[in-house]
């Protein structure tokens, strides 16, 4: 007899996947596009889904510099904004036992939190 949860883990990986792929292609073709934000985002979180940590963390992280390269909102909102990304890739490197990446997305952490205090 057939294992289903197997079965459906390695569907939820062809589709997860897939989904990345096209995901991705997306992302590279819109350079300064508002939706370049949203599909890096959705990238994260597919990779999340599919437990593979190390590279949502790197994601959200990408989704965390995307917001903060913004030249047209005030500091503390990009701060404020990106919190919320770079946290999802602490979360991220925590589950992987990335120390170093941990140390080093903390750290961002603490900046951006010092900068939302600030405001």
């Amino acid at each position: 007899m057939a294992d289903f949860s197997d079965s459906f883990k390695l569907g939820k990986m062809r589709s997860g996947n897939a989904a990345i792929y096209v995901l991705r292609e997306q992302f590279e073709r819109f350079v300064s596009s508002p939706q370049r934000l949203e599909i890096c985002e959705s990238i994260a979180h597919c990779f999340y889904q599919l437990e593979q940590y190390d590279d949502a963390g790197t994601w959200y992280e990408t989704t965390g510099k995307l917001i903060l390269s913004e030249t047209t909102a005030p500091p503390a909102v990009k701060a404020m904004d990106a919190l919320g990304e770079y946290e999802k890739a602490l979360d991220c490197y925590s589950r992987n036992e990335d120390d170093d990446r941990f140390t080093e997305c903390s750290e961002m952490v603490n900046q951006l939190k010092r900068v939302c205090a600030s405001s």
